[in-house]
């Protein structure tokens, strides 16, 4: 029995080997087939909306669509349809009940949802600075309104397509959802355009377009959703049996009134765009309306010709992508005006709050400060005042470039699968590369093994067009993301102008760093084919223009270990400065002549440099006086000390103190020492405590010593010239008299001194 059961196991082991070497076998045959079959599926993608899918218009084609009238008007079909929808009702009364309660709730909240939409619009604390949350929030209530019915019309078209009313039913059900699709797409729009909704409210759209696109909706809603519902039920019943001839005469004519309604509301005259195009007579819009709006108007009478053609499956695909771009185009316009009001709005409060903190500042420094104004010569050191017509024209282009980019990547998208000729730059093959790519391949054991193998990979002019599309992408974010940052994060959090200063820098950096890499990687430029070459490159730069790369790392260095920032006092090679910008390469400071300085970055790393206000911005000052000898030194520091201690930007603590500290030739050298908080008024605050201590000692008798100087003639020489004896006598009783004079002079001098 063990014998029996070992070779049992022994034979069971290798089926099992063989039914993994068949299974493995399988799997990939299986791959392959997928791959074929995908191969295919997109080739009849490509393909097949551009065979007909019906003959021509022709005689026989009113005779046929009477035919499907009489067959789809059978009154047996929809009663019995009705007598199951009842059916379901008593025979789930709870969920029936569950779902005509919800119902109900839904449409009692419409209206009190659109009053709280209303109310809030017309707060004056809100309207002006509005969120773009709120915005949002409005968004999604309104999302709620429009979705009362349509989600009633899917549940009851989703109950159907089950099949509880036989095939027509189903049919019946599935054309509800299409329409529910529909009517909810419109609705959504129709509920945002209502007067005093969001539309008018928060977006500030032009309220006379916003009444006429409201009306306009409402009457292609009804009007044009029985036509969606009969041509949706036309195409799925008895397998579109119908669909060539009732079915193409209903989307005739419901082409017909898309095309009508289109003229009536992009008319460039009309009460929708007039004062639209008014606003923006330079812009391209309004330049272009003798182009865009004969298109939109042919757009659907062109449809209606593909489907009179034959080509009736092709022109409802494409007016199916139609739609999808229009919706697109809709998300994409609420975006951009929800964006621009954030900008306002956003705008408005930070223009606000730095005209209330320049209001305080001024009121502080007119309290505080006396009248007589002596101008710094260092410059003041504050925090660069924000230019809000900079950041939020960056942020323009950002949103405009965004807006962009999304909208030609949703039309790729909607479109690419049917129009061949967007997939022509796919098929055109600029050059091969090498890439690894990672494999399962079986072993005779039946496992697999993980292998790196190198294949050769078909860099098309679609991978071109799509490494320079991330490069331009790139290239607008790192240039305006300041703008968004500024406005968005980087102003509600805890950090001063320079730390801001950095992260912008970084991100620019950061973000044209990911666009070359993308870029690289798409047209097949990876690190492992380049590095060496890079390697060498770079010593041949480093040696070449090893300055330029010592600036340009000594610029990140001072980006994350900040030795000096945007608004920093330093003197550097003698000259006092403000650091006014920083860039890759050099850094500009401004002195108080506001002449601008570029300044290697390399200076700033690698020399000497003083910052004034690095880590502290307090600084001392000294001030020297020389009284007379004689004079109470005791009494004049403590008038020095007083006068530090009354003047509003001495500091408190450290307390100011005043020392004597020399004998002079002619005076003693007293010397007041204070702090001051900041280099804003240091030369003011000098210039106000040599006045005061002036005063202080005038008013107490203390004289304030002066160089004194003494003469000493000790002998006259012969006069040069032959003069008369009177002349003579006199003029020697003069000099005799003069230096009787002096001695006596110098003589009570001495006594002076030596009292």
């Amino acid at each position: 029995m063990l014998n029996d059961r070992k070779k049992y196991l022994v034979d069971l082991l290798t089926d099992y080997d063989v039914c993994i070497r068949e299974l493995a076998e399988l799997d990939i045959s299986s791959r392959k087939l997928v791959e074929t079959t995908q191969d295919f599926r997109n080739y009849i993608d490509e393909r097949v909306l551009w065979t007909r899918s019906a003959a021509f218009v022709s005689t026989e084609t009113p005779g046929r669509a009477f035919r499907a009238v009489v067959d789809l008007s059978r009154t047996d079909r929809w009663q019995r349809i009705g007598k199951s929808l009842a059916a379901e009702v008593f025979l789930f009364p709870l969920v029936s009940l569950s779902f005509a309660c919800g119902l109900l709730v839904l449409l009692g909240m419409r209206y009190r949802l659109r009053n709280s939409i209303k109310e809030f619009g017309r707060n004056p604390n809100t309207r002006s600075l509005v969120s773009s949350l709120t915005i949002a929030g409005a968004l999604a209530l309104n999302l709620v309104i429009a979705s009362v019915w349509p989600i009633a019309i899917w549940l009851i078209g989703r109950r159907l397509s089950t099949g509880i009313a036989g095939e027509f039913g189903a049919a019946v059900g599935d054309a509800l959802k299409t329409t529910a699709a529909v009517f909810w797409s419109i609705e959504v729009f129709r509920q945002i355009c209502r007067p005093g909704g969001i539309a008018a409210i928060h977006l500030h759209w032009p309220d006379q377009s916003v009444r006429t696109i409201y009306h306009k909706l409402l009457i292609l809603m009804f009007a044009g959703l029985p036509l969606v519902f009969a041509v949706s039920l036309i195409d799925t019943w008895d397998d579109g049996l119908w669909a060539d001839s009732l079915g193409r005469m209903l989307f005739v004519v419901g082409m017909g009134l898309l095309s009508v309604s289109i003229s009536r509301v992009l008319k460039p005259q009309g009460r929708v765009l007039n004062e639209i195009l008014q606003r923006h007579r330079e812009g391209w819009f309004y330049r272009a309306q003798k182009l865009w709006y004969p298109a939109a108007v042919a757009i659907p009478l062109l449809l209606a010709g593909m489907a009179i053609a034959g080509y009736q499956y092709t022109a409802e695909q494409l007016l199916f992508r139609v739609e999808m771009t229009l919706w697109l185009l809709v998300v994409l316009l609420i975006a951009f005006s929800m964006c621009m009001r954030w900008l306002v709005s956003t705008r408005k409060r930070l223009a606000i709050e730095q005209a209330r903190a320049r209001r305080a500042a001024a009121m502080a420094k007119n309290e505080s400060q006396s009248a007589t104004v002596v101008a710094s010569a260092m410059p003041k050191v504050e925090e660069p005042k924000t230019d809000f017509s900079m950041l939020s024209e960056q942020m323009l282009k950002l949103v405009r470039a965004a807006v962009c980019v999304l909208f030609l990547s949703g039309s790729w998208f909607v479109w690419g699968e049917v129009l061949p000729a967007l997939q022509v730059f796919n098929r055109v093959e600029m050059w091969h590369t090498t890439v690894e790519v990672a494999v399962q391949v079986p072993m005779d054991d039946g496992l697999f093994e993980t292998r790196m193998v190198t294949k050769l990979k078909a860099i098309t002019l679609g991978s071109m067009l799509l490494a320079i599309g991330f490069l331009g992408v790139s290239i607008v974010a790192s240039r305006n993301i300041p703008g968004l940052l500024e406005l968005s994060i980087l102003k509600r959090l805890p950090m001063d102008h320079g730390g801001r200063n950095a992260i912008t820098t970084l991100c620019r950096y950061a973000l044209t760093l990911t666009g070359v890499l993308l870029a690289a990687q798409t047209m097949g430029i990876d690190w492992a084919s380049v590095q060496w070459l890079l390697a060498a490159l770079t010593v041949g730069l480093g040696f070449g223009l090893q300055e330029i790369f010592a600036n340009f790392v000594s610029g990140l260095i001072i980006l994350f270990e900040r030795p000096v920032r945007i608004g920093d006092v330093v003197t550097i090679d003698g000259v006092s400065s403000s650091v006014s910008r920083i860039q890759i390469r050099a850094t500009t400071i401004t002195d108080f002549d506001r002449k601008e300085y570029i300044v290697p970055n390399k200076e700033f790393v690698t020399g000497r440099v003083l910052n004034w206000t690095l880590s502290d911005q307090t600084n001392r000052i000294r001030i020297t006086v020389g009284v007379a000898y004689g004079t109470d030194t005791e009494m004049a520091r403590d008038l020095l000390v007083r006068t530090a201690e009354e003047h509003s930007f001495v500091l408190k603590d450290p307390a100011p103190i005043a020392t004597f500290e020399e004998f002079g030739d002619s005076c003693l050298n007293l010397q007041l020492r204070c702090f001051l908080p900041s280099l804003e008024n240091r030369l003011a605050t000098i210039t106000q405590l040599h006045e005061a201590i002036d005063r202080k000692f005038k008013k107490n008798g203390l004289e304030i010593a002066f160089p004194q100087r003494d003469i000493h003639v000790r002998s006259m020489t012969a006069l040069p010239v032959a003069v008369p004896a009177a002349e003579a006598t006199e003029v020697a009783t003069a000099v005799a008299s003069a230096n009787d004079a002096n001695t006596a002079r110098t003589t009570e001098s001495g006594k002076k001194r030596a009292a």
